[in-house]
């Protein structure tokens, strides 16, 4: 009896912890992504400690609506990967193996369009098709002004799963790291 009870305490344990091994190891294999971002709604970029924004993708062409004026949903084909430039990317309306590798895809974001120039990751939608930034408050009035001004000079590092899940890493002005 006294076996059974501690096997049924172990298993929660065990699983858990098993679970947690599997993120570590997924999270050890990203490809970091620096992307440019710009302002979601010109108008109102702050709310509380928050900057409002979208990725500003690098496309080689973009989207178009499909016949019922809606953007497709798909997945982001990244082509180049550069530390230095915006990823170069392709949205692929119905991804599979052998169109990403037609396409020489080096990574697949599953995501959404939300305009023409707007695509959204799935796993960092927050339902209008813009992310939200935590920036301190002392730099909120400087970086709400610099993606007004400055467009490009705010980015964000994503660590990119080889499943496509993505994360944001960290925030960067002009190349140098503000925060994780």
């Amino acid at each position: 009896m006294a076996l059974l009870v501690i096997a049924a305490l172990a298993l929660p344990v065990v699983a858990l912890a098993a679970m947690v091994g599997q993120q570590e190891w997924l999270r050890s294999r990203v490809t970091i992504l620096t992307v440019a971002v710009r302002g979601a709604d010109p108008r109102d970029l702050l709310r509380g400690h928050y900057l409002t924004a979208a990725f500003a993708w690098d496309w080689e062409s973009l989207p178009r609506p499909g016949a019922d004026g809606r953007m497709p949903a798909g997945a982001l084909c990244v082509l180049a990967i550069d530390a230095e430039r915006r990823p170069r990317v392709r949205l692929l309306p119905e991804p599979t193996a052998d169109q990403a590798k037609a396409a020489a895809c080096q990574l697949l974001i599953p995501g959404w369009m939300l305009s023409s120039d707007t695509f959204v990751p799935t796993s960092i939608d927050i339902t209008n098709g813009a992310i939200r930034l935590f920036v301190p408050e002392t730099r909120a009035t400087e970086l709400e002004r610099m993606i007004r001004e400055r467009p490009g000079a705010l980015t964000v590092d994503l660590a990119v799963r080889t499943d496509g899940h993505v994360s944001i890493e960290g925030l960067r002005i002009d190349g140098r790291l503000l925060g994780r």
